[in-house]
């Protein structure tokens, strides 16, 4: 697990290789036995299948959102940034937004989030465990307001959008020790 941990990555370049529903469907599982206080189970998961009709809605609508709100006057530049991120969500194997439920009031609301964020900490640790990337982004194509294009309700939070496939290759990361992170007193 120890291993798993320190060598999980974020990727978002991928083989072509499709992922398989059953392996969805393993890491999604693995991604609901996370850790949610008052067992709320307050995660939500679309997966937008590759080549379907809501994939290329949702891939339109990050493009429009991307060019009306990138920062850049070059007009090239902004076509371009908007068609990386128009493709970027075509061309990935899996692509799958994750949601968290709201609760009751803003205590559990806090909670429900943290605990769908833990869930996707599992889910990417289990795709890795079976060879499988993930990218988690909450920029782009969480910014555009994809709900109503794909089934999720207006209050659920957007917790990321899920680039999954097969990765080219395994970056390596490193991280600041545990002194220069921890107070002990």
């Amino acid at each position: 697990m120890l291993e798993a941990i320190r060598t999980r990555r974020n990727v978002r370049e991928f083989f072509d290789n499709p992922v398989a529903d059953r392996d969805l469907k393993t890491i999604i599982e693995a991604a609901t036995w996370a850790p949610n206080h008052r067992h709320t189970e307050p995660w939500r998961f679309i997966v937008l299948a590759k080549d379907g009709e809501a994939r290329k809605q949702v891939a339109q609508i990050v493009y429009d959102w991307t060019y009306d709100n990138i920062k850049n006057p070059n007009q090239k530049r902004r076509i371009d940034s908007s068609e990386k991120a128009k493709q970027e969500i075509l061309v990935a194997p899996a692509f799958m937004y994750v949601y968290a439920v709201p609760g009751p009031n803003d205590e559990v609301a806090r909670e429900n989030y943290a605990a769908t964020a833990c869930a996707v900490q599992n889910l990417q640790l289990a795709a890795h465990s079976l060879g499988i990337g993930v990218g988690w982004t909450t920029g782009k194509p969480c910014m555009a307001d994809v709900r109503p294009t794909i089934g999720a309700e207006p209050d659920w939070q957007t917790v990321g959008a899920l680039y999954i496939g097969y990765p080219y290759e395994k970056p390596e990361a490193v991280r600041a020790s545990v002194d220069e992170v921890t107070i002990w007193r």
